[in-house]
């Protein structure tokens, strides 16, 4: 029998195919306030303090995700990590900080990379 692991490309044949990674709202939630923080740091005299409640509401109407942003930008998550998806947008962020006072932003979807307008 032919040991077939030290064969040229054997190495590749027997690995698995990677899935393709999703993008949740869990793993852009952290940057995302941190980059409303920084908008609203560069418009406003009042400082906003963590912990801040970020909900991002669908087009639709709907909440899909819910978090709370720590210190260090940490996200702990309050409901179901939902995926990404562009039917979900635009929509609307609301960031609540640590005084309670609530601001809301407008996430708007980025075009396709290959349509034309």
């Amino acid at each position: 029998m032919r040991n077939t692991s030290k064969l040229p490309g054997a190495e590749l044949k027997n690995q698995r195919p990677r899935a393709a990674h999703s993008l949740s709202y869990q793993h852009i939630a952290g940057g995302l306030a941190s980059e409303m923080v920084d908008f609203l740091r560069s418009t406003e005299t009042r400082q906003s303090s963590p912990p801040f409640r970020l909900v991002i509401v669908g087009n639709h109407g709907g909440v899909v995700f819910e978090c709370e942003v720590g210190e260090n930008w940490e996200v702990r998550n309050l409901g179901p990590a939902a995926r990404l998806q562009r039917s979900h947008f635009p929509a609307t962020a609301l960031l609540t900080d640590g005084s309670l006072l609530t601001r809301t932003f407008l996430i708007e979807r980025a075009p396709l990379a290959n349509s034309s307008n």
